[in-house]
Order: structure tokens, then sequence, then C-alpha cells
């Protein structure tokens, strides 16, 4: 007959099997999270043509199933790799031209799950710029193009910002709407004018920030009727 003793060691040892026998048995129960989602950062970043600031290092943040979020392995890719801004398997992109470029990451773990984010390419030797012409006169709802260049002679009309200030009237110009650039330059369709109809002159400049310095045009006159 069993001592006490040995009775303890065998409920011990019995005991120690039900509970590796449980863990087993529950180990399906413990499901990894899943991904479903990613971000790119930092987003909608600008770099310059030429060194130095003629790259931009991207990275991923993972959110998964149960609310966390961490890194996870992506692979990236470039719509304009040849022409704008290439980028390598750790996310460093580097300019390639002046444009602007579409970066995608893409999960390797669930390929169905991506995310984008733009990349700006502008000129990193510019000096001044130069808009043209010096005056425009258009009608409310019609197109005008500015026609912005460095100081080679190079249309930068798409890298540039465009800013607009109405002067010296109480009537308002609205819907000013910004399309693609093309050979004529920036163009820029007029929306209505409030509360009725009148002239309005706008003063029109361009600007672009280049390594940490920014460039300013000429002021040019657009008169809307």
């Amino acid at each position: 007959m069993p001592s006490m003793k040995q009775k303890l060691r065998l409920a011990g040892a019995f005991a120690a099997l039900a509970a590796l026998a449980l863990a087993v048995s529950c180990k399906g129960f413990f499901v990894n999270p899943t991904l479903t989602a990613i971000g790119i950062t930092p987003a909608t970043p600008t770099i310059t043509d030429i060194p130095p600031n003629n790259t931009q290092q991207f990275s991923v943040i993972g959110t998964f199933s149960d609310g966390s979020s961490g890194s996870t392995p992506v692979t990236w890719s470039s719509d304009t790799a040849t022409t704008v801004a290439s980028i390598n398997g750790s996310g460093l992109a580097t300019a390639v031209g002046v444009g602007s470029a579409s970066i995608t990451a893409t999960s390797t773990i669930l390929p169905t799950i991506t995310a984008s984010t733009s990349l700006t390419v502008v000129p990193g030797d510019v000096t001044s710029i130069v808009v043209t012409p010096s005056s425009q006169s258009v009608s409310s709802t019609s197109t005008f193009f500015l026609l912005a260049k460095d100081q080679s002679g190079n249309d930068i009309s798409s890298s540039v910002t465009w800013t607009f200030e109405q002067q010296g009237t109480t009537t308002i110009e609205s819907g000013l709407t910004q399309g693609i650039a093309t050979t004529q330059g920036m163009p820029f369709t007029i929306g209505t004018l409030s509360p009725t109809p009148a002239p309005v002159t706008l003063s029109a400049f361009a600007t672009l920030t280049v390594n940490g310095a920014t460039v300013t045009s000429n002021i040019v006159t657009v008169g809307i009727t």
C-alpha cells in the first residue's frame, strides 16, 4: 500500500501532467494578432533633386487586430522610379528628377494591405524665380496660365507654391482651382464672383523653399471681370 509520501508524489505528478495537457490543448486559443493596416511616415515630404537634401527615409507602422501597433515587414515601390524618385528595400527614397512620386508600401505578410504617400522633389539650386506674364486679364469661369522659371530658364511651374492675394475690392473671387502644369505653365480656373460680378484684382506670386531658404518671385497682376 503506497505511503502518504508516495501518494503526494503521485498527486504532484498527475497535477503536472494535467497542467501540461491543459497548456497544450489551450494553445490554439492564444492566436497572434493579425495585421489590419499600415501607415507610412513621414507623410507627404519634400526633398530636392540635388544633395544634400535629395533623400528621404520612410518607415512603416503596422496596426494589429488587438489594437496594438509596431513594425511590420513591407516591400517598397515608386511609380516614378526612373524619372522622379527611386526607393530601395529599406525605404530610402532618392531623387532622380523634379516632380511628384507616389511611394507605396506593401505588407509581405498580407499583400492585400498597402499604404501610399506622396513625395515631392523640387529643384535644389533655385536662387531666383520669374513669373510671366506680368499681368493677366481674364473673365470669371475662364482659365489662365502662369509660367514660373528659375534663374537658368528651367520651367518650375509645378514645383513652386502659388499664392494669390486679393486687392482693393469687397467682391470675393471663390473657387480658384489649380490644374496640372503644361508647357504653358500652371493653369488656374477662375470661379465665381460674389456678391455681384465686378472687377477683382489679384496679386499672384510663387515661392519655393530649398535647403531651408525661401525664394520668392516677382508679383504679377491678375484682373478678373
